[in-house]
């Protein structure tokens, strides 16, 4: 039997019954007190179209929910597959951009692989509930398997590259959600690097609250001697049996745990620390007391900036943007329209620029003002010294009038 092929016309009437079909389902749900998502996604079990991305297409991958793993009462881990086969290839410590769209605004939040790196055919994100988080109370209560996400990355900096022959030392250091860059590091290591030792100091506000509790537990069993495992909590939550530490880690308290582990700081190949800011602080302050050098100390930089709709400065206008690339003579010119990032708008005009995160946290796409005004969307993640030095993010950075920008 020859395959139906259906005319334009054909598939508009299809395409308006199936909106039909959707709108009376929201009705009866609204009808049954049912609250409509507030999202769009596409349910691939339903056979759903997914809606078309609002702006310039940044190269977004369309992936799949296979699984939901519920850590505990507040995180949430989406295990996700390219539903095309592809494969994903990340080094540990890396995070992903998930895109997803609300009333015609594009949501954008970064979240880290907690799974084993390298080249899999799964990827697994973790997500932490973040109190008002539009995205993430979305990503934990809702999302269900066989929806379907648009994916950037991987991207970021905090990352360790596995190395079959190495046997070193590492401790890492983290704090409520910041394990999870960490969890993807201990998977790998312990995998692929048969000498290497981890000791992981881990924080959070009480045993309940733990991510990935009953995961480290079984590993630290299965690599008795090469992962050991400080857990402290704000509070025991009455636990008599707690058989770890309670309290802060703050100066002190990380002070303490770093005391307690089985090798001396001059044995330790390198520190990574990802948490709350308070306790990279305090870990950043007493690992520089302790005179652990500067290239055995790393921390997760990723700032992750809740985007707004227009900055009050951007131009209510189109404006020419001249794109000057590093060693060539000629350069482009492109308009970028009204509240449109630079970003937007060169991928608009068909120049590419480099980018990773599409959200101001990495600073892949950082350029250089030569002229002109570039107003960015706030927090992000360059530093003083490079805002003064006249670098821009073109992902969060709207031109506010004619202005040039310098790629490396």
């Amino acid at each position: 039997m020859l395959p139906l092929r259906l005319q334009p016309s054909d598939r508009r009437l299809g395409e308006t019954l199936q909106q039909l079909g959707r709108d009376l389902r929201t009705v009866f749900d609204g009808w049954r007190g049912r609250p409509a998502a507030p999202f769009t996604l596409r349910d691939a079990r339903a056979g759903g179209r997914p809606a078309p991305a609002p702006g310039p297409d940044l190269g977004a991958r369309e992936v799949e929910v296979v699984e939901r793993i519920q850590e505990c009462a507040d995180a949430v881990t989406l295990v996700l597959a390219d539903p095309r086969g592809g494969a994903f290839e990340y080094a540990p410590g890396a995070f992903f951009t998930l895109l997803l769209e609300e009333g015609g605004e594009e949501l954008r939040r970064a979240y880290s692989a907690s799974s084993i790196a390298g080249r899999v055919d799964r990827l697994a994100l973790t997500i932490k509930r973040v109190d008002g988080g539009r995205v993430s109370t979305y990503l934990n209560d809702q999302v269900k398997v066989g929806d379907r996400l648009r994916l950037l990355g991987p991207s970021g900096a905090f990352t360790i590259t596995p190395e079959a022959a190495a046997a070193r030392r590492l401790v890492l250091i983290g704090g409520g959600s910041g394990i999870t860059p960490l969890m993807a590091m201990i998977r790998t290591l312990l995998e692929v690097e048969a000498a290497t030792e981890l000791a992981l100091i881990y924080g959070s506000r009480a045993p309940s609250a733990i991510i990935f509790g009953e995961a480290l537990a079984e590993l630290a069993a299965r690599h008795a001697g090469r992962l050991h495992l400080r857990l402290v909590v704000d509070d025991a939550e009455g636990e008599a049996a707690w058989p770890g530490g309670i309290g802060r880690l703050d100066r002190e308290g990380l002070g303490r745990e770093l005391a307690a582990l089985p090798w001396p700081k001059e044995q330790v190949d390198g520190f990574y620390v990802c948490g709350p800011e308070p306790m990279i602080e305090a870990a950043r302050a007493l690992l520089r007391d302790l005179e652990v050098p500067e290239e055995r100390r790393h921390e997760e930089r990723f700032t992750a900036p809740q985007r707004r709709a227009q900055a009050p400065t951007r131009a209510r206008a189109a404006a020419p943007v001249k794109i000057r690339r590093r060693g060539q003579a000629e350069a482009a010119t492109v308009i970028v329209g009204p509240g449109a990032t630079l970003l937007e708008g060169a991928r608009a005009a068909g120049q590419a620029l480099p980018f990773s995160c599409a959200m101001g946290g990495c600073g892949a796409c950082k350029v250089k003002v030569i002229a002109g005004e570039v107003a960015m969307d706030e927090p992000n993640c360059l530093s003083a010294e490079e805002r003064a030095a006249g670098y821009a993010l073109t992902c969060c950075g709207a031109p506010v009038g004619p202005c040039e920008i310098e790629v490396a």
